[in-house]
């Protein structure tokens, strides 16, 4: 009777060290990536919905992530601060909706502030030329990306899962 005790402490014992060690090996972040090309106010604010959700379960549960967000077409308008002499001039779509009140933009900045280095945002460069954005009229967080669905492609290759808003 006293082998099998110390059997079965033993056994505990070895489950017990080796579910940490097995744990740690698992330390590459969930990699998710959004893209942004629908100029749709009410799939911006889902989108951002869906974003704060993952952001707050991730930074609860203690889970490394990195999450992009790829803007291009007229999603680039999301990620803008000034209007003025784009092809968006007349975009009335940044400051509208959201349960704050504060517009698309203002969600996206405290999606930022909350996620911070592990949340992303890019802004396709051809979008830019093509309606004519200089990168001093985008929010200071974004960051310029040759191409939307060039860095889209990059992300899934890195191993980010494509979240898709319809």
């Amino acid at each position: 009777m006293k082998l099998k005790n110390i059997l079965l402490a033993v056994i505990a014992a070895v489950m017990m060290m080796s579910a940490p060690v097995s744990a740690q090996e698992n330390t590459s972040p969930v990699k998710v990536v959004y893209p942004l090309d629908f100029p749709s106010i009410k799939r911006v604010h889902f989108m951002l919905n869906t974003l704060n959700n993952l952001i707050k379960h991730y930074q609860k549960n203690f889970i490394d992530y990195e999450i992009s967000v790829v803007s291009y077409g007229p999603g680039i308008q999301y990620l803008m601060k000034d209007f003025k002499g784009t092809g968006f001039a007349k975009k009335p779509y940044l400051k509208h909706g959201g349960p704050t009140g504060k517009g698309a933009q203002g969600r996206i900045d405290a999606l930022k502030q909350l996620g911070g280095d592990n949340i992303q945002f890019y802004v396709c460069g051809n979008t830019m030329t093509k309606k004519n954005v200089k990168a001093n009229q985008l929010v200071d967080y974004a960051q310029v990306t040759p191409g939307g669905i060039l860095k889209l492609i990059e992300k899934q290759g890195e191993g980010a899962a494509l979240i898709k808003i319809k």
